[in-house]
């Protein structure tokens, strides 16, 4: 199967923050904003940072060539979901970096949402 370079910048908005911490936010939403372009990170990724930009360079392959099935594809969307809200990343976020709408997010989240508890059964427990 044929590789190419995926590329991905972020901009760096805090120039304190340590690069590794740059680097570890990033990873978390590099598959997603791969799949989101129709592409899967298939080797270990490069990073540096220029011009106060994070700059990856991953192999990847099209997703087209993988042949991912609808059922495959809604798994897939909703694991990104969940794993970008464990990151408390806000649905608007989220849906930028998906392609979903975040109605489309928030019907997700609310999904595998856990029981919630109002004040008066936290109160009674």
């Amino acid at each position: 199967m044929t590789t190419f370079a995926y590329l991905a910048l972020w901009e760096i908005g805090d120039a304190d923050r340590p690069r590794a911490a740059l680097i570890a936010e990033a990873s978390a939403a590099l598959d997603v904003m791969a799949a989101n372009d129709g592409a899967r990170i298939v080797g270990d990724p490069t990073w540096t940072v220029a011009d106060r930009r994070l700059v990856c360079e991953a192999p990847a392959v099209p997703l087209a060539a993988l042949e991912e099935s609808e059922s495959a594809r809604r798994a897939r969307l909703e694991g990104d979901v969940l794993r970008l809200a464990g990151l408390r990343w806000s649905a608007r976020q989220i849906a930028a970096t998906t392609g979903l709408s975040p109605n489309t997010v928030r019907a997700v989240l609310a999904r595998y949402a856990g029981p919630t508890t109002t004040t008066e059964e936290t109160r009674a427990a």
